[in-house]
């Protein structure tokens, strides 16, 4: 035993994740696109339709700066467990735009024509 080195365990493995950085990461992946969704429910039902134009695209503006603070700040992660890069951050607010864009364009036109 006195022969044997001990390995060392990866920095990212010992550190304990704090409530921020977790926080970030539940909001990006399952609050934020609740929120999102919510959002849209209430534009597609003509509630307060300029308050609600707001506040959906505040909250994807919201999501895509939660997700850059995520991997610039606190060592975020893919979905998958693997480390993310700026590159990662790009294609996320792309589709995010994207997304976004077709879900409100939708919800005025549910709002529209009334099927809410």
């Amino acid at each position: 035993m006195a022969g044997q080195q001990r390995q060392s365990i990866p920095e990212s493995q010992t550190e304990a994740m704090g409530c921020l950085p977790a926080l970030a990461r539940l909001a990006w992946m399952m609050f934020g696109n609740l929120a999102l969704g919510l959002c849209a429910a209430f534009v597609a039902k003509g509630t307060a339709p300029v308050v609600m134009d707001v506040a959906f695209f505040a909250v994807a503006i919201g999501l895509i700066a939660v997700r850059h603070v995520d991997i610039t700040k606190f060592k975020g992660q893919t979905a998958d467990g693997k480390p993310a890069t700026l590159a990662d951050w790009r294609r996320y607010a792309l589709m995010m735009a994207v997304i976004s864009a077709g879900l409100w364009a939708i919800a005025r036109l549910a709002a529209s024509r009334g099927w809410m």
